[in-house]
């Protein structure tokens, strides 16, 4: 585990965060709020006083929360394409697939991202050509294939697989959905970002049910569109939280970049082969940088071990989780086994300190998933 406090944070003017996208996912069929879970094991066995896990498994029956970003980020492209005259209850009607008869789709994904956009362009009758890395589970290309898209394999990392992408589409005049943001190429990613607003309003709703206030909040982070949402929704409801953005080592490129970059983001240029592959990423996007930069408090690599360890933990609560799914429960074991100490220095009273977490998938990989669990779901 390598865990660093961020040297750069500071005290930045948050505005309201957008709201737009639950309604939009109201309107799609299959939406229901996923479940807050309390994990009452783990608060006793870590001595906090209680932890709660936002379980993304169930998302539209796709196994992780991407879908929530794609499939807003589509509807935003439309609604413009209309000139604002798209209503988030015709996306799916005559009107949304008549905007949408022109466009062929395309990502680069590790696979739960190119799932979301294949569903989403299923779900308007159009194509889709998803980018993906050679070495990629067999499992998330036949999830991607089964919604009607090509798959191309591509060799190398994923910058590599984003690049690729973007000169096709260029070549090809195809629409890229991509969750991260490039010199030339923010607007999409911001709105995948406002689209995960949806989790996080939920989530509000949620904790105030409970009539709780989160003490700490562990946000995963690929290239950082998820953290960044995150970010601008925890510390706008709750100033005083404490955020710790977690990656997996060897593609910890915001950790990388807090220590090497001199406040500046930077590229990793090695391959991590890390499981979590929906993590594995080597440069932070354009748009998450900055406000996860001034905003963290800490940033933590884990390893595959640790990853895989939380997964069978989160099983022992009732929660399916992957390997990138687990990576917020990875940090918080790894921190309260190596350094315990610093839960009473972001809450000296750490029985009564509450937690959450985020698991951004279940089993996309069922065999990898078998293999380290023990069961299959």
């Amino acid at each position: 585990m390598n865990i660093i406090g961020n040297p750069y944070k500071k005290t930045i003017d948050l505005q309201p965060p957008n709201c737009e996208s639950i309604n939009f996912h109201m309107s799609l069929p299959g939406y229901k709020a996923t479940d807050l879970k309390q994990l009452n094991r783990l608060s006793a066995e870590t001595h906090l006083g209680s932890i709660f896990c936002k379980d993304e498994g169930s998302r539209f029956g796709l196994k992780a929360f991407k879908v929530l970003g794609a499939s807003f980020a589509v509807y935003k492209h439309l609604y413009r394409k209309s000139n604002g005259g798209l209503r988030p209850d015709e996306f799916l009607s005559e009107r949304g697939k008549e905007l949408a008869s022109d466009i062929v789709f395309t990502t680069a994904t590790d696979g739960n991202h190119g799932r979301a956009v294949a569903w989403t362009a299923q779900q308007l009758g159009r194509p889709a050509f998803i980018y993906m890395l050679a070495g990629s589970a067999d499992a998330r290309i036949e999830a991607i294939r089964s919604h009607g898209a090509e798959v191309i394999i591509v060799d190398g990392v994923y910058d590599e697989a984003v690049k690729r992408a973007s000169e096709d589409a260029s070549l090809h005049n195809r629409l890229i959905i991509q969750d991260t943001a490039y010199p030339g190429y923010t607007d999409i990613p911001i709105d995948i970002e406002h689209g995960y607003s949806t989790m996080f309003e939920e989530l509000r709703i949620q904790i105030n049910e409970l009539k709780i206030k989160p003490d700490i909040v562990f946000l995963p982070a690929g290239v950082g569109t998820f953290a960044a949402a995150g970010v601008r929704w925890m510390k706008y409801l709750y100033p005083e939280i404490k955020i710790i953005v977690v990656e997996p080592e060897g593609a910890d490129c915001f950790l990388q970049s807090i220590l090497r970059g001199q406040g500046k983001a930077i590229t990793l240029t090695e391959e991590s082969g890390t499981i979590m592959a929906g993590l594995n990423c080597g440069t932070p996007s354009i748009t998450a940088w900055e406000i996860i930069r001034d905003s963290a408090d800490f940033f933590i690599a884990v390893s595959d071990d640790q990853a895989r360890e939380a997964m069978r933990r989160y099983a022992d609560e009732g929660v399916v989780s992957g390997e990138s799914g687990s990576a917020g429960l990875a940090a918080l074991l790894a921190i309260s086994e190596a350094q315990p100490d610093l839960f009473y220095a972001i809450n000296n009273n750490r029985r009564n300190t509450y937690v959450l977490l985020f698991n951004t998938e279940a089993d996309t990989d069922p065999e990898m998933y078998k293999k380290i669990v023990g069961t299959c779901h």
